[in-house]
């Protein structure tokens, strides 16, 4: 059985952008990527910090990849693997996103 957490206004979410939410004091990243919605933890895996400062975006300049402020690694918004930076090679974690009823959740088990 799963427990399911609404992400509002998923649909709307714009083509390429992310957004932020947090779920049981765990923080999320959700992005819309060729029509689908992913989700990651905001973890950057290279020193186990948020991706962003506080409510600053989670994307670098030109929107084309997610990017950890602290030390301006790079990653896929489709799979969230880290393409350049310290931790290159290594990648976000991702969550289960479930669709119900035309709304998407975070589903944990």
């Amino acid at each position: 059985m799963f427990n399911k957490y609404l992400i509002p206004n998923a649909h709307n979410l714009p083509e390429g952008q992310a957004l932020n939410i947090t779920v049981e004091q765990s923080n999320f990243l959700i992005t819309k990527q060729q029509g689908q919605i992913i989700a990651f933890e905001n973890i950057c895996p290279h020193q186990n910090k948020p991706l962003n400062w506080s409510s600053e975006s989670v994307l670098d300049d030109e929107g084309d990849y997610l990017q950890c402020h602290h030390h301006g690694a790079l990653f896929s918004p489709s799979d969230g693997v880290c393409i350049t930076g310290p931790c290159q090679g290594s990648q976000l974690k991702k969550a289960t996103v479930g669709i119900e009823q035309g709304h998407c959740y975070l589903l944990f088990a």
